[in-house]
């Protein structure tokens, strides 16, 4: 099975190679880290970038799979799925787990221009599943320039800071989501919350293998 990925980071090649080590699956796995389109897309609107992404997906779609990991892009890649069932946005296994979690979903961002990007999913899974869903939204904004110098210690700690301190304001949060796939690092620092906490990269991995397996005409 060939697995392809579009990244704005370099931090999800490491990331994505683990977890596929830790799933035992031999899958082929290919990156393609492009960090100017989260630039420009934050900068410019995401139709400034919108051929640059769609050109991209469509060159990695002669792999089995084509996973975009960046949630800023996940509206093109949801655009580009409608005509490849190789091509998945990232956002959305995570967003049909919660809905399935409950009503009252935390949801947390780093960035403000991925707030869209996320809710709409969450929103269309939720009425794809027939469930009234109520998103709480917490931007994690100072966490965000720790991650672009790389203290991910720093970053992950400043998340779980701010995860908590909303959930003091907000009453019956019946899940947690960590928005943008390199949030999945504040995980173990949540773990004592009592409320479940769900990030993209290991749920999207797996829809990978399901999705792979189909087109690959394979069993389980």
């Amino acid at each position: 099975m060939h697995i392809a990925f579009l990244h704005t980071a370099d931090v999800h090649v490491a990331t994505f190679d683990q977890i596929f080590d830790g799933l035992g699956r031999d899958a082929q796995l290919t990156h393609h880290v492009d960090a100017s389109l989260l630039e420009r897309a934050r900068r410019d609107g995401i139709d400034a970038v919108r051929v640059d992404v769609e050109t991209l997906l469509s060159d990695l779609s002669a792999a089995d799979v084509v996973l975009c990991t960046c949630s800023t892009l996940g509206p093109l890649a949801d655009d580009a799925a409608k005509s490849s069932s190789a091509i998945i946005m990232i956002d959305r296994p995570l967003m049909e787990q919660a809905c399935a979690d409950g009503d009252k979903v935390l949801v947390a961002l780093c960035l403000d221009s991925a707030r869209d990007a996320t809710l709409n999913p969450l929103r269309n899974c939720a009425k794809e599943a027939g469930r009234n869903i109520t998103p709480v939204v917490v931007i994690c904004g100072d966490a965000w320039a720790f991650f672009e110098a790389e203290n991910i210690e720093a970053y992950a700690t400043t998340i779980a800071s701010s995860i908590k301190a909303k959930i003091k304001e907000e009453s019956g949060i019946k899940s947690i989501v960590l928005a943008q796939a390199s949030m999945h690092v504040a995980e173990a620092k949540l773990a004592d919350i009592g409320i479940p906490v769900r990030s993209s990269p290991v749920i999207a991995a797996k829809r990978c293998l399901e999705v792979g397996q189909v087109n690959k005409g394979e069993t389980t």
